[in-house]
């Protein structure tokens, strides 16, 4: 996870989202779509857009969007605790 490149991130998370993973992790997380775009700096209907494929984030959007993702991620993969952020 969290590739080195932003092909490499750009990759991944066309991967997350086109397997749904990206919303899944924003649900389980107890995320609001709003709350995603606040962070991302971008509006809700451009994440449900993310979500469903109906676009691709492109430039800064590819590494804030996985960055949140990936942050979301390590979360799950330490069981739910906070990070700390």
């Amino acid at each position: 996870m969290g590739g080195s490149t932003l092909a490499d991130r750009a990759a991944e998370l066309r991967e997350w989202i086109t397997t749904g993973y990206a919303r899944d992790l924003r649900v389980a997380a107890g995320l609001s779509q709003a709350l995603v775009a606040q962070d991302c700096e971008v509006t809700a209907s451009t994440v449900h857009r993310w979500e469903t494929g109906g676009r691709l984030p492109r430039g800064r959007n590819i590494t804030t969007y996985h960055g949140f993702l990936a942050r979301l991620v390590e979360r799950e993969w330490r069981g739910g605790e906070p990070d700390g952020e």
